[in-house]
Order: structure tokens, then sequence, then C-alpha cells
């Protein structure tokens, strides 16, 4: 794995090598797939990059600790105490964090993201009606819709089958805001890495060493 240790002009000699390095930059490009042929990235994007993963990282938490199963889990502790204002909070946060990575997908505004609110969309429709039942409904742009009183007078065991394991509604959104935060945090790399060129100055050059070097960091 490249590490970043001060020296640009070797890491940007790694950008450029056509080489059969297996950790050149070049080939990371190369494996990143189908990354979308952008302008330069600007500000705005970055932006909007940073706001899908951590929209992403929310979702993720939330619907993370609402599928967990087991003794300590979220559900096991309702039903030993009978008391299920957790539950209800935590389905209230799950949807309100949905709700956000959708609006932060749409912000993106690429084919990706489009793809991403389809696959999310999609896990939601497939219980659409069970999940009516339970109070949360789908507006017109997709995003979730609590009818409260309806929600905390909803049958625990249904709530339990809707949000709990991992083929739940939970469980799938978990694992689909993984993927979803992951991608966005590659394409944003890869973004970054076309703005370099020949011509750049050498705090430019820097700059584009600490972005490789933070993600590749953060892929060990």
């Amino acid at each position: 794995m490249i590490r970043v240790t001060g020296n640009n002009s070797l890491l940007m000699s790694t950008l450029n090598t056509d080489t059969d390095n297996d950790t050149k930059v070049v080939d990371l490009l190369k494996k990143s797939g189908e990354t979308e042929k952008s302008s330069k990235t600007t500000g705005k994007k970055s932006e909007e990059y940073n706001s899908v993963k951590k929209s992403a990282s929310s979702l993720k938490a939330s619907a993370t600790v609402l599928s967990e199963t087991g003794a300590d889990s979220i559900f096991a502790k309702a039903e030993e105490s009978g008391d299920y204002s957790d539950v209800i909070s935590l389905i209230e946060r799950f949807t309100g964090d949905y709700n956000s990575l959708l609006e932060s997908l749409s912000d993106l505004d690429t084919d990706k993201s489009a793809n991403y609110s389809k696959e999310l969309k999609s896990i939601i429709s497939g219980q659409s009606e069970a999940l009516q039942k339970v109070g949360i409904t789908v507006d017109s742009n997709g995003k979730l819709v609590i009818d409260e009183e309806t929600l905390k007078n909803a049958d625990k065991k249904e709530l339990k089958d809707l949000f709990q394991g991992e083929n739940s509604i939970a469980g799938k959104v978990a694992d689909k805001s993984i993927y979803i935060g992951a991608n966005a945090a590659a394409d944003q790399y890869v973004d970054s890495c076309a703005n370099y060129t020949a011509g750049g100055t050498s705090a430019e050059y820097a700059q584009m060493a600490n972005l490789i070097g933070s993600y590749l960091d953060s892929l060990s």
C-alpha cells in the first residue's frame, strides 16, 4: 500500500508511471470500474460527496442497531422490559437517516447516485404494505413518512419482523448504506485524481498527495 512520506514527487511519479507496480494509483483508477467521467471536481461537488458519506454512515449506524439480534439487541431488551419506547425512537431515527441519505444522493446528482436511490427505494417498496400497517408510508419522493400514533400502537411482532435480522428492511439498508458510503469515498478520490495535471503547482501536488494518502490509509 502506498504511504505518503512527504516525498510528493515520488507519489506523483507513481501516478504517471505505467509499470506493473500493483500499488500504483493508475491501477486503482482502472479497478474503480464504472466511475463517471466528469469535469474538474469543484468544492461544491466535494461537499456533496462528503454529505453522502456522512448520511450513509448515520444510516448504517441506526440500521445496524435496529437489525441486531441476540440477548443484547434493542428488541430483546424491549421484550424483557415491556417498554418499546427505545425501539420506536430508533425506528424514527432510522427513517430520518434514510430520508437524509436520499436527499444527499439527489444533491450529488450522478447516474450512480440515482441508481443508489433506486436500490434503497426498492428495499422499502418490497415491504410497503407491511410498513403501512405499522404507520410508515412512502411519499411521492420516496421518503418515509411516519404516523407516530399508529407506529406506537403497532403490533410489536410485526415491528420485529420488519426491522430485526440481516434479511429485514434494516439489515438490507445497513448493508446498502455501507456500499454507498464506500463507493462515494472511492468516486470522490478518483474525481480528485482527475484534477491532477502536469502543469499543477507544488501546492496542488501536495494537496493531491494528501488526498491520496488519506484515502489509501482508510483502506488499511
